[in-house]
């Protein structure tokens, strides 16, 4: 079945070793302070090596809501999440490094995806 997406992409380059970069970047205790819709970040259970199941708290237009994602961790490549027990719309975003010298570059993106027709779209643009 077709999946429809809203997405936004960024990208920034940091003046700090990819290591320093990737360790902050993931530590979910930081998240809410460089994410202002994020409240908080609750571990919900270590799934393996490099996945995990946590409850993210959200504020969007000033309500709280909680989401179940998954995240997946590849220390200094890439630290990401999708929607988990979400019928209609699923969120989603995901980091990567990449070392440029001294510098990190850190390419960011987030977005929904729903197999309702144009229900990302007009979410995303929300």
């Amino acid at each position: 079945m077709r999946t429809w997406h809203y997405q936004v992409h960024n990208q920034i380059q940091i003046n700090a070793p990819i290591d320093r970069v990737y360790t902050t970047t993931s530590n979910p205790e930081v998240v809410p302070t460089y994410a202002p819709d994020i409240r908080r970040v609750e571990l919900v259970e270590k799934l393996s090596n490099g996945e995990a199941l946590v409850r993210s708290h959200l504020k969007v237009a000033g309500l709280p809501f909680v989401y179940l994602y998954r995240y997946r961790y590849h220390p200094q490549i890439y630290y990401g999440g999708v929607q988990e027990r979400a019928p209609f719309v699923r969120g989603y975003f995901s980091f990567s490094f990449e070392r440029r010298g001294e510098d990190t570059v850190v390419s960011h993106t987030e977005g929904i995806m729903s197999r309702i027709p144009g229900l990302a779209t007009l979410l995303g643009i929300f």
